[in-house]
């Protein structure tokens, strides 16, 4: 079902593409880069923003196949459930359900164990279609990710690896970028969770329209 838009979403959208001009994006990577826009109010985001071949394509076919889509942070989530809900009726799942609330010094992180808790439950149950992985807050999270994948363990229909920041940020980012895995990137220090969620809301308005 397509989802009426706002009067000054669409009169936000106008002004953007008379600032950035012809992409050369097709029309679903084209609606990413004007919400990633909108959403950060940063018309400079097209020079980092990478998609690997058909990332926005296979992304729709896995959605409206019933992929479930999990977040790093429950900010992304709260911006990523009302459309999800709205449109295909995708299940939406933070990392840090599964996380302990608290942790002991170490070197990992509570979204790191809640990534790997979460994407080794996905490989003991029978998933149809591959989930969809949103990354806005945390590389740490997507560095087990990217491990876990490595050692065989279940691969994602699509990574949206946009953490922000700058502590192993680039880092993380560069060994997507360079994967074979489908993904859509923000390089450099950019990101956030409202921005990631503009991109899968994106997806998700692209596919159910």
């Amino acid at each position: 079902m397509k989802i009426p838009e706002h009067p000054i979403f669409l009169e936000s959208v106008d002004y953007i593409r008379s600032q950035i001009g012809f992409t050369g994006l097709n029309s679903a990577q084209q609606s990413v880069l004007e919400r990633i826009i909108h959403s950060s109010g940063d018309l400079s985001m097209q020079s980092y923003l990478r998609f690997s071949p058909n990332a926005c394509e296979n992304a729709m076919h896995a959605l409206k196949d019933g992929a479930n889509i999990i977040t790093d942070t429950y900010m992304a989530k709260a911006a990523i459930s009302p459309v999800a809900k709205r449109t295909l009726n995708s299940n939406v799942k933070c990392i840090l359900e599964m996380a302990p609330e608290f942790i002991n010094a170490s070197s990992k992180t509570r979204s790191s164990i809640g990534m790997q808790q979460m994407w080794l439950e996905y490989t003991n149950e029978e998933c149809l279609v591959a989930p969809i992985v949103v990354i806005g807050s945390a590389p740490t999270a997507l560095m087990t990710l990217l491990d876990l994948i490595q050692e065989g363990i279940h691969r994602s229909s699509l990574i949206i690896g946009m953490p922000v920041g700058f502590i192993g940020v680039a880092e993380c980012k560069n060994r997507l970028l360079k994967s074979d895995l489908s993904h859509i990137v923000l390089e450099g220090s950019r990101g956030g969770a409202s921005i990631a969620a503009a991109t899968i809301n994106a997806l998700l308005r692209s596919a159910s329209d």
